[in-house]
């Protein structure tokens, strides 16, 4: 999953969970991010880290941070027949990273480039599909921002951060490369919940075709979901 801070990434994964272990197709929750960070005990110390922080060393944790993730989740998925849902895929994470740090892309470029790396790997033992929440721009915020400030305070310094990671988003395009299915953040759970599910069966329909040329470098029927934002 990937899309900005109040997109509905969390919800749409659990609602997901639910309705693929309902049907017997097994789903597993990926361990979120924070649990790679090694300043970070629980979720609720991330604010205070990012306040005594400088930004260019929580983009360059928070990247370090996915790549140790994928790493896991590559050893992980590896004799797996399941759909793992991952809050906060790599598009994501490297656009906070770079709304954090808030310098040119040549200072993020080595990480960025492991990153890649590391993706690829994945994508190699399980194939990835990146689904995505959200609108381009500041329409991503006109969706996110009321969800946000009904369940927690929204500073002036973090609604600076969503406007640099919602620009930080768009202008990334498709990268890292994985095949994208967009979300209407403002629609009902249920529809994008649906339509997910359909491109899962859909998939797997078209894997099970000899005949399609995917079946020559994806030796399975597993689907990786990443999670936005």
């Amino acid at each position: 999953m990937d899309g900005i801070d109040g997109s509905g990434k969390t919800t749409l994964i659990r609602h997901l969970a639910a309705a693929l272990n309902r049907s017997g197709a097994g789903a597993s929750v990926s361990s979120p991010l924070w649990r790679y960070l090694p300043t970070i005990a629980a979720p609720e110390q991330f604010a205070s880290w990012v306040l005594s922080t400088t930004g260019k060393d929580i983009a360059e944790a928070l990247i370090r941070a996915m790549i140790d993730r994928l790493d896991d989740l590559r050893d992980l998925s590896r004799g797996q027949d399941r759909v793992y849902l991952v809050d906060r895929g790599p598009k994501t994470v490297y656009a906070s990273a770079r709304a954090h740090a808030r310098q040119p892309h040549a200072a993020l470029e080595p990480l960025r480039k492991r990153l890649a790396v590391s993706v690829q790997a994945l994508n190699d033992v399980q194939p990835c599909t990146a689904i995505e929440l959200g609108k381009k721009g500041e329409n991503a915020l006109k969706v996110a921002l009321p969800r946000l400030e009904s369940s927690q305070t929204v500073t002036p310094r973090y609604i600076k951060y969503l406007r640099s990671l919602a620009t930080e988003m768009h202008t990334a395009g498709d990268w890292p490369g994985l095949p994208t299915q967009p979300l209407d953040a403002s629609s009902p759970i249920e529809l994008n919940c649906a339509a997910v599910i359909e491109s899962l069966r859909v998939g797997a329909n078209r894997n099970d075709d000899p005949s399609s040329p995917s079946v020559t470098h994806r030796p399975t029927r597993r689907v990786w979901l990443w999670q936005i934002g």
